[in-house]
C-alpha cells in the first residue's frame, strides 16, 4: 500500500516518524512519500 504523511512542524515530523515505524511493522512492503521537516 502507498501512504503519504504531511507535516508542518517538528511534532508533526516526530509522530509521522512514529506512524511510519508501526506500519513497517505491520507492511513490509509500504511504500511512503513524505513531505515535512527534518525528520
Amino acid at each position: 500500500m502507498k501512504y503519504y504523511i504531511i507535516a508542518g512542524e517538528a511534532s508533526g515530523d516526530m509522530h509521522g516518524a512514529n506512524l511510519i515505524k508501526a506500519i513497517k511493522e505491520k507492511d513490509q512492503h509500504a511504500v511512503f512519500r513524505v513531505w515535512g521537516g527534518d525528520r
